[in-house]
């Protein structure tokens, strides 16, 4: 349990001040811990998307705040709807290890309120900047969103927000939230991205494996299926299709010649490590031009021909210097977004009343404030009354006062 960080030595325009007595903190509905700073496909959207909005209740239900950033507040039942969906994600996670799914369900608590607290920091952030999205906006990026995702029908849009169990209304505000989220990182964050060309030629000289290609061959064979033809007649007739193979004829037009049980494949373009590993062994010591033994492997007796071969060659920076600088720019904004998060957390008042299972979600270096013996989150709790804020509010700010004038003292 955390309140404001005392002697932040952060830019003022990150210093955030407590609210005034005439503003009661706002619930905010959780980004989720897939968003991202653009927006993406429908799919994406919804497993967001389906996070609750903050200030829905379950009837009969314990509601309490857990957590307040600045004037932004997140309830319990915020946190615990978020808890089931994502551990109920991690449940259909394909690619996963038991293991990994079991601490990643246990670590889910300290997940979801780290998503929290990083979509109230920014939601308190484009209040300050006063950022407002528009109902076109929202409109127009459903439409794109809506258009890549392949829905044709308000129908059908419908239906799937309804399997997801959620209403339009909730996505639309999820979608509001993301547009203010990406207007805040694009005019705090990306300016910060600096990359000039030098970078990315630097990059490419200590990473040159990573653009190496390695040597490739376009390759057509004739097949003599065991399925389809008799066990004493496969060795003749693959015996049979390498020499008219080697002679200069074509796959197609041998395999035809050759009659039933005997097919011809384009293999097209390969590298080593792309044919059954018995095919790979005797391919590669192959001029163009040249075939292979019958071989064995899956299907029946292989004989291979090589049509052309490439050389192991590095991409030349000029083809691949788009596909560097994106990537660059997309870790360069994502090391400067963490950075600013944490600015804007060292700068933040926040006050805590976590759940057990989310203790440990940030690290906090200042030490912590019972927030229920300072009576800080009480008035914000649902159903408290509007007054009951107010004064805290106005205790907040006689505190915050005193303590600038203790600061001014010390200066003196």
């Amino acid at each position: 349990m955390t309140r404001r960080n005392p002697g932040s030595s952060r830019p003022a325009a990150l210093r955030m001040t407590p609210a005034p007595a005439s503003r009661r903190p706002r619930a905010t509905p959780l980004a989720g811990p897939l968003a991202g700073p653009l927006a993406g496909s429908l799919a994406a959207w919804l497993v967001v998307a389906a996070l609750p909005v903050a200030g829905q209740s379950l009837a009969g239900a314990e509601n309490r705040v857990v957590l307040r950033v600045n004037d932004r507040i997140a309830t319990l039942y915020d946190y615990q709807r978020a808890v089931n969906d994502q551990i109920g994600l991690l449940r259909h996670e394909t690619g996963l290890t038991e293991q990994e799914r079991q601490e990643r369900t246990a670590d889910a608590g300290r997940f979801v309120m780290k998503a929290l607290f990083e979509e109230l920091l920014l939601m308190s952030r484009a209040d300050q900047l006063a950022i407002v999205i528009e109902e076109s906006d929202v409109e127009e990026q459903i439409a794109a969103t809506r258009e890549r995702s392949g829905i044709e029908s308000e129908e059908q849009f419908r239906q799937i927000l309804a399997q997801q169990g959620m209403r339009e209304q909730d996505f639309r505000e999820r979608m509001r939230i993301q547009l203010r989220s990406n207007i805040v990182f694009g005019r705090e964050v990306a300016p910060r991205v600096e990359l000039e060309d030098e970078d990315l030629r630097r990059f490419y000289r200590d990473n040159e494996d990573r653009f190496r290609i390695p040597e490739q061959g376009r390759l057509e064979e004739v097949v003599v299926l065991e399925t389809e033809v008799p066990g004493d007649r496969l060795a003749p007739l693959a015996a049979l299709a390498h020499t008219r193979l080697a002679a200069g004829g074509a796959a197609p037009d041998v395999a035809e010649g050759l009659g039933e049980g005997v097919t011809a494949v384009d293999v097209g373009w390969v590298k080593p490590g792309d044919l059954a590993p018995a095919l790979d062994a005797v391919v590669w010591d192959l001029e163009v031009g040249g075939v292979t033994e019958a071989t064995a492997a899956r299907g029946g007796l292989h004989v291979l021909k090589m049509l052309e071969r490439k050389p192991a060659a590095v991409q030349p920076f000029e083809e691949v210097r788009d596909v560097i600088e994106r990537q660059e720019r997309g870790r360069l904004f994502n090391q400067e977004r963490e950075a600013y998060l944490t600015e804007l957390a060292d700068a933040a008042y926040v006050v805590e009343r976590l759940p057990e299972e989310a203790r440990g979600y940030r690290p906090v270096e200042a030490p912590s404030l019972d927030a229920d013996a300072l009576g800080l989150l009480a008035p914000f709790a649902p159903g408290a009354r509007a007054s009951d804020a107010d004064e805290s509010s106005d205790e907040t700010a006689d505190e915050a006062a005193e303590e600038t004038a203790e600061e001014a003292d010390g200066l003196e």
